[in-house]
């Protein structure tokens, strides 16, 4: 009789016992699953991690962490409507921290209008590089400044008869001063393809060729009042010919020449001529005592005036990407709309600069401007990104090689653009908030890098009855691709199938690539998912691009599986670039131009004079948003079962982003001892 409580009080005991061991497994499966998650994400399987991750959801709902991590994978995967749920749950669930608001924030106004409604913001002056400080480089009286590709730009200082370059975040990499002879009061410059770049000398009336040292290697123009002489030259342009105008400020007029100084043609009769600047097959002169702007074509022939009644002082010019006209007026910005013939005030600098010369927009979409008087040069930016940073992003980690970590990060505006000119002292990495050991750039988006191609070819009717065209054009991709890349084929078929990996002979791909039977039932969307799934899973540390071979048609069911805005998601959040090339004369269907455009890709027409060379030069001239980060980790890896939190941290002129993600160190490696020890 008397154990019989015992037995009760077992008996009550033992349900909670297995309750508690329940969750237990269930906290155990969840961290598995979230394990399983990150690896496949970390290397490109987006659809493998998402089903993880829900998993992991299943088995513990409150495990927030894998959450946020199915937020990332669905907007890889370019399902952007359902990462923005899965996160607000987040948030609804007061376990979302303010990055996780930011990227709702980004990613909702990037979906939105945005973009367009953030074209013509006020630019203001967010910093300035100045030339009087002492624990600088001193500079006088700068005349001009010339963005690069890079981010770095070009200073003419012609006060100190110098001419300048400085990177991104205004640290001077080069100083000319012209060799022996020197600058006579240098006033522009404009630098050429092969690296070699033209400097006017105002104070000795001539042009001066410099290669790459900044050596002179030829001069031309020279004092005098003939053609083709010059009295006081100014500002330079380079048109679509490749010839080179320059503003003959003493003699009120502007002189054409060829690259090799070889005098083509005068046009006279401008009251004090400027700035200058040539777009599309036009060429604008600032007549700075008329007040106005002059346009010419590029045989000289008078066209027309733009500014007259607007225009103050114009000087110097340049043009958008999107083709607008930049005119430094006094100390202001104008902007004109040519189409609209409208202008606008871009940017007022008058509490900031005494005399603005000259601009120019850099490729991170900022306006550099030169003070002449105040020896200073100022950045001006979108007042709407100053307060919204840089969107910052590690979009893969790669730890095999633990405790050498290699983290890939893209950093962008609010807008998508990519920030170019950043370099290491850019960037903070921590584990835990603590700071990693020798963290470095192992490389930039403005590295020389090859090309991961995937050519997606159609296989319709349509374009089959432009067979040899076909053919031509998958051949002329190959060899367009190989000396300087990788080349993959892909064909559109009723199934997508990858048809020829990377190093297949020239014979073998040319003959795989069309092996597919066309069909009227092929598949343009699962042909770009595949091509892009084969270009996202493989190795980092290449431009990777979509040339789609295509008729320019498409089926009725082109998005019958993935609709428009979710492969362009796809394509866009991954960095892949699409570049339709259409074979045969029809007109193109327009959501082929907006697949492009919305991942930095072109259009084009195989039959186009420069054909697949013209194609990969815009492939290798696209700019990407991506940097590889490589450091040492210093966190204990416990056998691979350790989530290692992950935060990158970038600022960039004041303005700055961050990004926390997270990472396993490899199964094999050691538990004990610190990843840098």
């Amino acid at each position: 009789m008397k154990s019989r409580p015992l037995i009760v009080c077992l008996l009550c005991v033992a349900p909670a016992v297995l309750f508690a061991q329940n969750l237990d497994f269930n906290a155990v499966r969840s961290a598995e699953q979230l394990r399983s998650g990150v690896q496949s994400f970390h290397r490109g399987y987006f659809n493998q991690a998402w089903t993880s991750l829900e998993k992991a959801i299943s088995y513990q709902p409150a495990n927030s962490l894998a959450q946020i991590w199915l937020g990332r994978a669905q907007m890889m995967a370019g399902y952007e409507q359902e990462a923005l749920r899965t996160w607000q749950q987040v948030v609804d669930a007061n376990k979302g921290s303010a990055l996780i608001r930011d990227w709702i924030n980004v990613l909702t106004f990037r979906r939105g209008l945005g973009r367009e409604l953030s074209s013509n913001q006020t630019m203001a002056v967010s910093t300035s590089l100045d030339g009087n400080l002492p624990d600088g480089h001193p500079f006088k009286r700068p005349t001009s400044v010339r963005s690069r590709p890079d981010g770095s730009f070009w200073v003419v200082a012609f006060g100190s008869n110098e001419v300048l370059r400085f990177d991104a975040s205004f640290r001077l990499l080069d100083t000319f001063r012209g060799g022996f002879a020197g600058f006579d009061r240098p006033y522009d410059v404009v630098e050429d393809s092969d690296g070699t770049f033209f400097v006017s000398e105002y104070g000795a009336n001539r042009i001066a060729k410099c290669n790459a040292r900044g050596e002179k290697i030829a001069t031309f123009g020279n004092t005098g009042k003939a053609d083709g002489l010059l009295l006081g030259p100014q500002y330079m342009t380079a048109d679509s010919r490749g010839t080179l105008w320059v503003t003959d400020w003493g003699h009120s007029r502007v002189v054409r020449y060829d690259r090799n100084g070889t005098f083509i043609q005068t046009i006279t009769g401008i009251q004090g001529p400027t700035g200058i600047a040539a777009f599309e097959n036009k060429l604008y002169v600032a007549e700075k005592s008329g007040k106005r702007v002059l346009v010419y074509d590029l045989n000289g022939n008078r066209l027309g005036t733009e500014g007259e009644g607007t225009l103050d002082q114009p000087e110097g010019m340049a043009f958008t990407v999107s083709g607008k006209l930049l005119v430094a007026d006094a100390n202001r910005i104008m902007e004109c709309d040519l189409e609209n013939d409208s202008w606008v005030v871009r940017s007022d600098t008058s509490p900031f600069t005494k005399r603005l010369v000259q601009q120019a927009v850099t490729q991170n979409g900022d306006i550099l401007g030169v003070d002449f008087d105040q020896n200073r040069v100022v950045l001006l930016s979108d007042v709407s990104a100053l307060y919204a940073g840089l969107v910052v992003r590690v979009v893969r980690v790669n730890a095999n090689s633990f405790p050498t970590v290699f983290a890939d990060v893209t950093v962008e505006n609010k807008l998508g653009s990519p920030v170019v000119g950043l370099n290491a002292n850019n960037f903070i990495a921590t584990e835990s908030h603590a700071a990693v050991g020798s963290p470095s750039l192992a490389l930039t988006n403005s590295d020389p890098v090859s090309n991961d191609v995937a050519l997606l070819v159609e296989r319709s009717p349509d374009i089959d009855a432009n067979r040899a065209d076909l053919e031509q054009a998958v051949a002329d991709a190959y060899g367009a691709v190989t000396p300087r890349g990788r080349i993959k084929a892909v064909s559109a078929g009723a199934q997508p199938v990858r048809e020829a990996d990377f190093g297949e002979t020239r014979l073998r791909f040319g003959r795989q690539a069309l092996q597919a039977a066309p069909t009227p039932k092929w598949r343009f969307d699962l042909g770009v998912r595949l091509a892009g799934d084969e270009l996202i899973t493989g190795v980092t540390g290449a431009k990777k691009s979509i040339i789609y071979l295509s008729s320019g048609l498409l089926p009725a069911a082109a998005f019958s599986t993935y609709s428009l805005l979710e492969l362009a998601a796809y394509l866009k959040n991954n960095d892949v670039a699409f570049f339709p090339v259409i074979v045969g004369n029809a007109t193109p269907d327009e959501e082929l131009s907006f697949l492009a455009s919305e991942t930095g890709g072109t259009l084009s027409f195989a039959s186009a004079p420069g054909g697949m060379k013209d194609v990969l030069g815009n492939v290798q001239a696209r700019l990407t948003s991506l940097y590889t980060l490589r450091f040492k980790s210093l966190t204990p890896p416990q056998f691979g079962d350790k989530y290692i939190p992950l935060e990158i941290e970038v600022t960039s002129q004041k303005v700055s982003g961050r990004d926390e993600s997270g990472y396993y160190a490899p199964a094999t490696t050691g538990s004990g001892a610190a990843g840098g020890q």
